[in-house]
């Protein structure tokens, strides 16, 4: 899991019989009508009751008990953040719904708070919910580390509270760190598995040592107990995302073995934390083209909030679009088309005008033809220590979002050919108005927020173009959102 300061589903008809009520509970259970078909493993897929595979594909929302952390966050009630998994185009099919604080704590207390509440609430939502006890700890009986009594005990009073409904799944531990060994981790948790399986048949999702990464040792020892699948948490300081890189991590053993992905994600500007550091056009892109033709491989992205990083809105819950997750996570749940943002945005085909052009194969209307490849760039001619760019856009529009690529080679790009010193500017009715400035930058992508006006035109005033030879501006796109 990754933090800041502190399904497609194949369609199937519902159940006909309803849910037992819950044994702990005094009244029938509310959302019995709301029960979605039973999932179980079968060889390395899910399946559903009338043995139809089943991709689950949705969103981890932030920790209830850690939803009013951000004092600057304008956070939203956990209820409202599910109802907008399933609207405006979200189309989730999956909650991932966090526990973070509850070991050692009154377990009725803390299930009745943080836990009962949003599983009722997603269920009538026609969710599947995932139990996900979010430890990110060293498990075992060394300083600091996690005790399997603990992680025992959370399971042994949680499991027999949701096994009679279908749409629960048990996470079991979200991400042990150490000790790095699939043996000690198996003699850990199976114990936890074995009693589990005394009282619920609910699939578990697995986790595995080294933050979720060492599922393969599943293939030759798989933990006991049946209606498992493998979990593989993914981000982008884990290299690129090809099958090259890919398929020794889970995608071999997604041939063998049910794989989750619970979390993945990314962040174009992703300050001091570089394990999420990544772009929808370098890294999104291709895992969905990887995802997508492998759909024994389920997912839930990471993470559907203005605060946990990566994000995907901003404070003010505008959904963050370009090389960021956010837009690209919705429409890929949605089931729209895979695209780059880089060839998909407002400005493309705009009338641009340049104060110089390098060469004839890179005229100004290269920075807005939808192309991010090395012969699809607007470079300024040498000399011109000042150049600019102008994009008359045809009407006004409404952008939230102005996106700079430049460089050479992307999307990897030798940092001394990217733009260093330019300011972005937009055209509103009453005139010209700054969106960013960006001051001896080293990145090959930039966003600034759009003005809250509609807007005609753009222009780049640069006045570093670049930190090479020759010293000049090289743009592959400014895309608009």
């Amino acid at each position: 899991m990754v933090r800041k300061s502190l399904v497609a589903l194949c369609s199937a008809a519902l159940l006909a019989t309803t849910v037992l009520v819950d044994a702990a509970a005094s009244t029938p259970d509310p959302v019995a009508t709301a029960a979605l078909p039973a999932l179980h493993t079968e060889g390395n897929r899910i399946r559903n009751s009338a043995g139809a595979n089943v991709t689950l594909r949705g969103l981890s929302v932030i920790a209830p008990e850690q939803n009013d952390v951000c004092t600057d966050c304008n956070s939203k009630p956990i209820d409202e953040l599910i109802d907008m998994t399933v609207a405006n185009g979200w189309n989730s099919k999956v909650l991932r719904l966090l526990v973070t604080e509850a070991l050692g704590k009154d377990l009725a207390a803390y299930d009745a708070q943080y836990i009962r509440p949003y599983v009722d609430h997603a269920i009538a939502k026609g969710l599947y919910v995932i139990i996900d006890l979010h430890l990110v700890r060293n498990y075992g009986d060394t300083a600091g580390a996690v005790p399997q009594s603990q992680v025992k005990a959370f399971w042994d009073f949680i499991a027999p509270r949701y096994a009679n409904h279908p749409n629960v799944l048990f996470e079991v531990f979200n991400e042990p760190i150490n000790p790095d060994s699939w043996a000690t981790w198996k003699a850990y948790i199976q114990p936890v598995v074995t009693s589990i399986r005394s009282v619920a048949n609910n699939v578990i999702l697995m986790g595995s040592p080294s933050w979720s990464t060492r599922l393969n040792g599943a293939l030759t020892d798989p933990i006991a107990g049946g209606n498992i699948a493998y979990v593989y948490h993914l981000y982008p300081n884990q290299g690129p995302a090809t099958a090259v890189n890919l398929d020794p991590k889970f995608g071999n053993a997604s041939a063998q073995l049910p794989v989750v992905l619970t979390e993945f994600g990314w962040d174009p500007a992703p300050g001091a934390n570089q394990v999420i550091a990544g772009t929808t056009s370098g890294w999104g892109l291709p895992l969905r083209q990887y995802l997508d033709v492998r759909p024994q491989i389920g997912w839930m992205a990471w993470v559907f909030d203005n605060f946990w990083a990566p994000v995907m809105f901003d404070k003010f819950w505008n959904l963050l679009g370009g090389e960021y997750q956010g837009a690209f996570v919705r429409d890929w749940l949605a089931g729209a088309p895979a695209v780059s943002p880089c060839s998909d945005h407002l400005a493309r085909g705009a009338t641009a005008t340049a104060s110089s052009t390098y060469d004839a194969s890179s005229g100004a209307g290269k920075a807005v033809d939808g192309s991010c490849q090395d012969s699809g760039r607007w470079m300024s001619a040498a000399g011109d220590t000042a150049p600019t760019l102008t994009l008359n856009l045809g009407s006004y529009k409404d952008v939230n979002q102005i996106d700079v690529y430049s460089g050479y080679g992307f999307p990897n790009v030798a940092t001394s050919t990217v733009l260093r010193t330019f300011r972005i500017e937009a055209h509103t009715a009453s005139g010209w108005v700054q969106a960013g400035t960006f001051t001896g930058n080293t990145r090959p992508i930039v966003s600034a927020p759009g003005p809250a006006a509609t807007i005609d035109q753009i222009r780049l005033v640069i006045t570093d173009p670049s930190d090479s030879t020759p010293d000049i501006a090289r743009v592959y796109e400014v895309a608009a959102h």
